[in-house]
């Protein structure tokens, strides 16, 4: 009888160990999306601390945080989308350069239509009710 008892209590703790790791993943699932992605005191393209002064006097509004060099970066690409027959400030601005920032920012805009799909507000939930907040 005694070995019955012990079973079901490795089985509880298997459980038991089985949910907490669950919970583990779905907090660090929702910490590398907002901490590490949209952190508002980093540049989004490259990490670099911002400076409080440095998205003023700004020609184009950036939907990201930018430091000033990748503000610029992104300052020349739209002007380059707006004005094609523009040519490059920096000759290695070509059109494979183009094609990072392009790519980068159609990234940025689909992991914002993930934040805001169906399924992970749904993780946004059962994180918040496992924190009891």
């Amino acid at each position: 009888m005694a070995e019955i008892i012990d079973f079901g209590k490795r089985s509880d703790g298997a459980r038991a160990e089985k949910d907490a790791e669950a919970r583990r993943r779905k907090v660090e699932a929702l910490r590398s999306l907002f901490q590490c992605s949209r952190c508002a005191f980093k540049c989004a393209k490259c990490g670099t601390q911002l400076d409080p002064g440095e998205r003023s006097g700004q020609r184009y509004a950036s939907p990201y945080p930018f430091c000033r060099h990748c503000h610029e970066e992104y300052q020349e690409y739209r002007q380059r989308v707006d004005h094609p027959e523009k040519p490059a400030a920096h000759y290695w601005h070509n059109a494979l350069w183009m094609k990072v920032w392009e790519s980068w920012l159609e990234h940025q805009r689909r992991l914002d239509e993930y934040r805001r799909s169906k399924e992970f507000l749904q993780l946004v939930q059962e994180v918040e009710q496992l924190l009891g907040t």
